[in-house]
Protein backbone atom coordinates (compact mmCIF):
# COMPACT_ATOMS: atom_id res chain seq x y z
CA UNK A 1 0.00 0.00 0.00
CA UNK A 2 1.03 3.53 -0.62
CA UNK A 3 2.30 5.80 2.20
CA UNK A 4 1.05 9.27 2.99
CA UNK A 5 2.42 11.58 5.74
CA UNK A 6 0.18 14.50 6.65
CA UNK A 7 1.75 17.18 8.24
CA UNK A 8 -0.61 19.80 10.16
CA UNK A 9 0.36 22.79 12.20
CA UNK A 10 -2.64 22.39 15.05
CA UNK A 11 -2.73 26.46 15.29
CA UNK A 12 -3.40 27.11 11.38
CA UNK A 13 -7.01 28.30 10.02
CA UNK A 14 -7.93 30.01 13.58
CA UNK A 15 -7.18 26.42 15.63
CA UNK A 16 -8.92 24.44 13.45
CA UNK A 17 -6.86 21.89 11.49
CA UNK A 18 -7.46 19.15 13.29
CA UNK A 19 -11.50 19.50 12.38
CA UNK A 20 -10.47 18.03 9.08
CA UNK A 21 -8.43 15.12 10.44
CA UNK A 22 -10.95 12.28 9.69
CA UNK A 23 -12.16 13.85 6.32
CA UNK A 24 -8.39 13.53 5.52
CA UNK A 25 -8.19 9.69 6.72
CA UNK A 26 -11.21 9.26 4.44
CA UNK A 27 -10.61 10.78 1.48
CA UNK A 28 -6.85 8.88 1.62
CA UNK A 29 -8.64 5.55 2.21
CA UNK A 30 -5.83 3.47 -0.55
CA UNK A 31 -3.12 5.21 1.84
CA UNK A 32 -1.48 3.70 4.44
CA UNK A 33 -1.51 7.50 6.68
CA UNK A 34 0.50 8.65 8.92
CA UNK A 35 -0.36 11.86 11.04
CA UNK A 36 2.35 14.49 12.65
CA UNK A 37 1.32 17.52 14.46
CA UNK A 38 4.08 20.14 14.11
CA UNK A 39 4.76 22.16 18.02
CA UNK A 40 7.40 24.27 17.04
CA UNK A 41 9.48 25.92 14.43
CA UNK A 42 11.18 23.59 11.97
CA UNK A 43 9.18 20.43 12.86
CA UNK A 44 7.31 20.63 9.34
CA UNK A 45 10.96 20.29 7.97
CA UNK A 46 11.87 17.05 9.84
CA UNK A 47 8.85 15.43 9.43
CA UNK A 48 8.79 16.23 5.61
CA UNK A 49 12.23 15.09 5.49
CA UNK A 50 11.62 11.67 7.36
CA UNK A 51 8.52 11.48 4.92
CA UNK A 52 11.46 11.70 2.03
CA UNK A 53 13.90 9.04 3.44
CA UNK A 54 11.36 6.30 4.50
CA UNK A 55 10.23 6.68 0.85
CA UNK A 56 6.76 8.16 1.42
CA UNK A 57 4.59 8.43 -2.07
CA UNK A 58 2.73 11.12 -0.51
CA UNK A 59 3.45 14.34 2.00
CA UNK A 60 -0.15 16.64 2.67
CA UNK A 61 1.03 19.97 4.59
CA UNK A 62 -1.86 21.29 6.56
CA UNK A 63 -1.74 25.02 7.37
CA UNK A 64 -0.62 28.45 6.15
CA UNK A 65 2.40 29.62 3.93
CA UNK A 66 4.50 29.32 6.95
CA UNK A 67 3.69 25.38 7.03
CA UNK A 68 3.99 25.07 3.42
CA UNK A 69 7.40 26.80 3.37
CA UNK A 70 8.43 24.59 6.09
CA UNK A 71 7.93 21.57 3.94
CA UNK A 72 8.94 22.03 0.93
CA UNK A 73 12.38 22.70 2.56
CA UNK A 74 12.50 19.17 3.68
CA UNK A 75 11.71 17.85 0.64
CA UNK A 76 13.73 19.97 -2.11
CA UNK A 77 17.03 18.40 -1.18
CA UNK A 78 16.09 14.92 -1.29
CA UNK A 79 16.72 12.45 -3.67
CA UNK A 80 13.47 11.10 -3.22
CA UNK A 81 10.62 13.68 -3.11
CA UNK A 82 7.25 12.27 -2.53
CA UNK A 83 3.97 14.69 -4.69
CA UNK A 84 2.76 16.87 -2.12
CA UNK A 85 -1.01 18.16 -1.02
CA UNK A 86 -1.64 21.40 0.18
CA UNK A 87 -4.93 22.15 2.67
CA UNK A 88 -4.54 25.82 2.88
CA UNK A 89 -4.96 27.40 6.12
CA UNK A 90 -3.33 30.11 6.10
CA UNK A 91 -4.07 34.15 5.98
CA UNK A 92 -3.32 34.24 2.23
CA UNK A 93 -2.33 31.06 0.85
CA UNK A 94 -0.42 32.30 -1.92
CA UNK A 95 0.88 28.89 -3.56
CA UNK A 96 -2.14 27.51 -3.49
CA UNK A 97 -3.93 30.37 -5.46
CA UNK A 98 -1.19 30.29 -7.99
CA UNK A 99 -2.13 25.89 -8.23
CA UNK A 100 -5.95 26.98 -8.50
CA UNK A 101 -6.13 24.48 -4.93
CA UNK A 102 -9.26 25.52 -3.97
CA UNK A 103 -9.25 27.53 -0.45
CA UNK A 104 -11.77 26.32 1.36
CA UNK A 105 -9.97 23.16 2.77
CA UNK A 106 -12.70 20.70 2.62
CA UNK A 107 -12.80 21.31 -1.09
CA UNK A 108 -9.11 21.07 -1.10
CA UNK A 109 -8.96 17.62 0.49
CA UNK A 110 -10.90 15.93 -2.01
CA UNK A 111 -7.98 16.72 -4.67
CA UNK A 112 -5.57 14.21 -2.25
CA UNK A 113 -4.48 11.26 -4.00
CA UNK A 114 -5.92 12.37 -7.62
CA UNK A 115 -4.62 14.56 -10.40
CA UNK A 116 -0.68 16.05 -10.41
CA UNK A 117 1.09 18.31 -11.79
CA UNK A 118 4.61 19.57 -11.82
CA UNK A 119 5.74 23.04 -10.32
CA UNK A 120 8.41 25.84 -9.85
CA UNK A 121 10.00 26.17 -6.57
CA UNK A 122 12.73 29.12 -6.18
CA UNK A 123 16.08 28.76 -3.92
CA UNK A 124 17.48 32.05 -2.14
CA UNK A 125 20.36 31.62 -0.59
CA UNK A 126 20.53 27.90 1.01
CA UNK A 127 16.66 28.45 1.47
CA UNK A 128 13.77 27.13 -0.68
CA UNK A 129 10.63 28.98 -1.38
CA UNK A 130 6.99 28.69 -3.25
CA UNK A 131 5.97 32.50 -3.46
CA UNK A 132 8.18 35.57 -3.19
CA UNK A 133 11.16 36.72 -1.67
CA UNK A 134 10.80 40.71 -0.11
CA UNK A 135 13.38 43.39 1.21
CA UNK A 136 12.69 46.56 2.64
CA UNK A 137 11.47 47.75 5.53
CA UNK A 138 7.70 46.76 4.50
CA UNK A 139 8.65 43.45 3.95
CA UNK A 140 10.58 43.49 7.13
CA UNK A 141 6.93 44.97 8.78
CA UNK A 142 4.69 41.96 7.72
CA UNK A 143 7.37 39.64 8.22
CA UNK A 144 6.88 40.57 11.84
CA UNK A 145 3.39 40.24 11.76
CA UNK A 146 2.06 38.08 15.00
CA UNK A 147 0.47 35.01 14.50
CA UNK A 148 -2.77 36.97 17.18
CA UNK A 149 -2.79 39.55 14.65
CA UNK A 150 -2.74 37.05 12.18
CA UNK A 151 -5.85 35.17 13.98
CA UNK A 152 -7.85 38.60 14.96
CA UNK A 153 -7.44 40.52 11.63
CA UNK A 154 -6.74 37.46 8.94
CA UNK A 155 -5.01 39.63 6.02
CA UNK A 156 -5.90 42.91 7.09
CA UNK A 157 -3.07 42.23 9.03
CA UNK A 158 -0.82 42.62 6.54
CA UNK A 159 -2.12 45.67 4.88
CA UNK A 160 -2.02 47.60 8.77
CA UNK A 161 1.90 46.92 9.04
CA UNK A 162 2.77 47.23 5.48
CA UNK A 163 1.19 51.28 5.58
CA UNK A 164 2.80 51.56 8.69
CA UNK A 165 6.02 50.91 6.97
CA UNK A 166 5.35 52.67 3.84
CA UNK A 167 5.07 55.88 6.13
CA UNK A 168 7.87 55.64 7.80
CA UNK A 169 9.72 55.73 3.85
CA UNK A 170 13.10 53.80 4.62
CA UNK A 171 14.84 53.92 1.27
CA UNK A 172 18.27 51.77 0.50
CA UNK A 173 20.04 51.43 -2.60
CA UNK A 174 20.12 47.61 -4.75
CA UNK A 175 22.05 46.42 -6.56
CA UNK A 176 20.42 43.47 -8.77
CA UNK A 177 22.02 41.13 -11.44
CA UNK A 178 19.40 39.56 -13.69
CA UNK A 179 20.03 38.60 -17.11
CA UNK A 180 23.73 39.97 -18.20
CA UNK A 181 21.85 43.32 -16.88
CA UNK A 182 22.90 45.55 -13.48
CA UNK A 183 20.00 47.63 -11.80
CA UNK A 184 21.03 50.10 -9.53
CA UNK A 185 18.42 52.19 -8.00
CA UNK A 186 17.60 53.67 -4.92
CA UNK A 187 14.47 51.79 -3.80
CA UNK A 188 11.86 51.01 -0.60
CA UNK A 189 11.12 47.70 -1.63
CA UNK A 190 12.55 44.95 -4.05
CA UNK A 191 10.04 41.71 -4.94
CA UNK A 192 10.96 38.57 -6.16
CA UNK A 193 7.97 36.39 -7.11
CA UNK A 194 7.21 32.87 -8.47
CA UNK A 195 3.95 33.01 -9.23
CA UNK A 196 0.32 35.38 -10.21
CA UNK A 197 -0.78 35.83 -6.91
CA UNK A 198 1.27 37.90 -4.40
CA UNK A 199 -0.31 38.73 -0.89
CA UNK A 200 -3.38 37.42 -2.60
CA UNK A 201 -3.47 39.70 -4.94
CA UNK A 202 -3.17 38.60 -8.48
CA UNK A 203 -3.08 41.26 -10.74
CA UNK A 204 0.71 42.18 -9.30
CA UNK A 205 2.03 39.38 -12.05
CA UNK A 206 -0.70 37.96 -13.52
CA UNK A 207 1.10 36.86 -16.61
CA UNK A 208 3.14 34.11 -14.63
CA UNK A 209 2.43 30.63 -14.35
CA UNK A 210 3.53 28.10 -11.43
CA UNK A 211 5.90 26.02 -14.04
CA UNK A 212 7.24 28.85 -16.72
CA UNK A 213 10.99 28.68 -14.85
CA UNK A 214 11.29 32.45 -14.46
CA UNK A 215 11.61 34.55 -11.61
CA UNK A 216 10.12 37.84 -12.09
CA UNK A 217 11.85 40.76 -10.33
CA UNK A 218 10.02 44.32 -9.03
CA UNK A 219 12.29 46.72 -8.10
CA UNK A 220 9.92 49.75 -6.78
CA UNK A 221 11.92 53.33 -6.61
CA UNK A 222 11.69 55.47 -3.69
CA UNK A 223 9.40 58.13 -3.40
CA UNK A 224 7.45 60.43 -1.27
CA UNK A 225 4.32 59.36 0.57
CA UNK A 226 1.99 60.83 -1.78
CA UNK A 227 3.63 58.63 -4.69
CA UNK A 228 3.74 55.97 -3.00
CA UNK A 229 0.23 55.70 -3.12
CA UNK A 230 0.26 55.76 -6.67
CA UNK A 231 2.38 53.24 -6.74
CA UNK A 232 1.01 50.77 -4.74
CA UNK A 233 -2.25 51.20 -6.51
CA UNK A 234 -0.27 50.49 -10.26
CA UNK A 235 1.18 47.89 -8.33
CA UNK A 236 -1.95 46.26 -7.05
CA UNK A 237 -3.42 46.89 -9.95
CA UNK A 238 -1.25 45.66 -12.72
CA UNK A 239 -0.95 48.60 -14.28
CA UNK A 240 2.54 49.72 -14.04
CA UNK A 241 3.74 49.55 -17.63
CA UNK A 242 4.02 53.18 -17.56
CA UNK A 243 5.37 53.50 -14.14
CA UNK A 244 8.77 54.99 -14.14
CA UNK A 245 8.99 54.18 -10.39
CA UNK A 246 8.35 50.27 -10.50
CA UNK A 247 10.64 48.50 -12.72
CA UNK A 248 10.03 45.18 -13.69
CA UNK A 249 12.19 42.02 -15.12
CA UNK A 250 12.09 38.32 -15.64
CA UNK A 251 15.04 35.98 -15.01
CA UNK A 252 16.37 32.69 -14.12
CA UNK A 253 18.95 33.54 -11.53
CA UNK A 254 19.16 36.68 -9.80
CA UNK A 255 21.97 38.08 -7.69
CA UNK A 256 21.27 40.76 -4.82
CA UNK A 257 23.20 43.19 -2.97
CA UNK A 258 22.38 46.45 -1.27
CA UNK A 259 24.74 49.08 0.83
CA UNK A 260 23.46 48.40 4.28
CA UNK A 261 22.12 45.02 6.03
CA UNK A 262 19.02 43.92 4.98
CA UNK A 263 16.74 40.93 6.25
CA UNK A 264 14.80 38.68 3.35
CA UNK A 265 10.90 38.02 3.57
CA UNK A 266 11.09 34.48 2.62
CA UNK A 267 7.18 33.45 1.97
CA UNK A 268 6.31 35.83 4.91
CA UNK A 269 8.93 34.64 7.27
CA UNK A 270 12.18 36.28 7.95
CA UNK A 271 14.91 34.18 7.19
CA UNK A 272 18.81 35.45 6.30
CA UNK A 273 20.19 38.49 4.54
CA UNK A 274 21.51 40.17 1.74
CA UNK A 275 23.64 39.54 -0.08
CA UNK A 276 21.58 36.87 -2.24
CA UNK A 277 21.61 34.83 -5.32
CA UNK A 278 18.33 33.69 -5.84
CA UNK A 279 17.10 30.93 -8.12
CA UNK A 280 14.31 29.02 -9.77
CA UNK A 281 14.41 24.89 -10.21
CA UNK A 282 11.76 24.51 -12.68
CA UNK A 283 9.09 21.75 -12.28
CA UNK A 284 11.26 19.98 -9.36
CA UNK A 285 7.70 19.28 -7.53
CA UNK A 286 4.67 17.69 -8.07
CA UNK A 287 1.75 18.22 -6.40
CA UNK A 288 -2.16 17.29 -6.10
CA UNK A 289 -3.95 19.70 -8.27
CA UNK A 290 -7.91 19.56 -9.71
CA UNK A 291 -7.94 17.32 -12.68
Amino acid sequence: MKKCMIILNPSSGKEQALEYKDQMLKQLHNFDVVVKETKKEGDATQFARLACDEQYDAVVLVGGDGTLNEGINGIAEQPHRPIVGIVPLGTVNDFARALKIPLEPAEAITLLGGATRKADIGKVNNHYFTNVVAIGSIADAVGDVSVAQKTSLGSLAYLVEGVKAAVQNEAFEIQVEANDTDYLEETMLFLCVLTDSVGSFKAINEEADASDGLLHGFIIKNSNVLQAVGIAKNLLTGNYEDDDNIIKFDASEMIVKANKPLTLNVDGDLIGEVPATISILHNHLEFFVQG
